[in-house]
């Protein structure tokens, strides 16, 4: 089930932000960004038993199995990040969360949403072309990694 997020969502977050990224947000921070007025925010909320997990992650992400946070100004949006555990991949609930918020911000009359995506993240952009982004431009080495940095692909779709 998909629902907007709440403070109570942030240390499973923090745990997938870990999970998926270099540069991950934790708990202080994402409750912070929870306080800004121009902040949306949506989990998947799983509705499966925990022992679906593996043991090491079954207190920290509980039926967590996504989210997606951005940030929304007039009628512009930013998805800042999504991201599904890596035990939940490969089942289309990243597809169901974009899709989500996509409708959402089309019935808040928001015209553009804009992203960015590592250039060598092809799940992603296959996801986000699949709903209707197009690339316009990139920023190069913006992802600092351990094993090299890596290009940042700028997206956008246009709400009909």
């Amino acid at each position: 089930m998909i629902r907007a997020i709440r403070t109570g969502d942030c240390e499973a977050i923090a745990a997938i932000e870990t999970q998926t990224f270099n540069m991950a947000l934790d708990c202080g921070r994402l409750l912070n960004l929870m306080k800004v007025r121009a902040f949306c925010g949506f989990v998947d909320d799983a509705n499966i038993p925990n022992t679906a997990l593996k043991p090491n992650n079954l207190d920290m992400l509980g039926n967590l199995a996504g989210y997606l946070l951005a940030m929304i100004t007039v009628d512009e949006a930013e998805i800042l990040s999504i991201a599904v555990s890596a035990e939940r991949q490969k089942c289309g609930r990243g597809d169901r969360l974009l899709g989500h918020f996509l409708a959402y911000t089309a019935a808040q009359d928001i015209k553009v949403v804009f992203l960015e995506v590592a250039a060598d993240n092809v799940s992603a952009l296959t996801l986000y072309h699949r709903h209707g982004f197009a690339e316009f431009g990139h920023r190069p080495s913006y992802y600092k990694r351990t094993d090299g940095d890596c290009d940042a692909i700028m997206m956008r779709r246009s709400i009909d």
